[in-house]
């Protein structure tokens, strides 16, 4: 008998949102730094389909979306895409795990460390939380969890995002 298997999302411990992000707005604009120190403003990635995945290293949903991430990520990375995983590990030690967590799993693509409120401004009770934010800058599409296989989905959204002009 086969059995679908479906991971919900894990709860952040911070207090609920109270940002307005959703499907068909404008995406609330941030500027967060890689584990690299390098800096990205989603402003500036205009043009460009941007997945952005709100994630934590202590989160075992989040833990088994990230060979989901990963194949988007190789897939799409020459194409005028930008994924982003945004993590929302907080403490003293976040930097490490989040540096850790990425040697671990072989993430290639950037991992932001959301020190401030940007999962508020994006309403993120849960992670993982996935938001497709189109070339004008816009939420088209919101995934909350995650479910394996997903990916597919995700691959025809963003497909149809890339043919669109902005």
């Amino acid at each position: 008998m086969a059995a679908l298997t479906l991971v919900a999302g894990c709860s952040k411990s911070k207090a609920p949102s109270s940002g307005s992000a959703r499907t068909g707005t404008k995406a609330p604009d941030f500027e967060l730094k890689d584990i690299s120190g390098h800096s990205y403003k989603l402003s500036d990635l205009k043009g460009k389909v941007v997945l952005i995945d709100f994630w934590a290293t202590w989160c075992p949903p989040c833990q088994a979306s990230i060979p989901e991430m990963n194949k988007i990520y190789a897939r799409y990375k020459d194409k005028d895409f930008v994924l982003l995983g945004i993590s929302v590990d907080d403490g003293a030690n976040a930097g490490r795990a989040i540096k850790d967590f990425a040697g671990a799993y072989k993430i290639s693509y950037p991992l932001l460390n959301d020190k401030g409120n940007v999962a508020d401004e994006y309403n993120v009770n849960s992670i993982p939380n996935t938001f497709l934010i189109d070339k004008s800058g816009n939420i088209a599409d919101h995934h909350m969890g995650f479910t394996p296989g997903m990916t597919d989905t995700l691959f025809k959204e963003i497909e149809e995002l890339l043919s669109k002009n902005a």
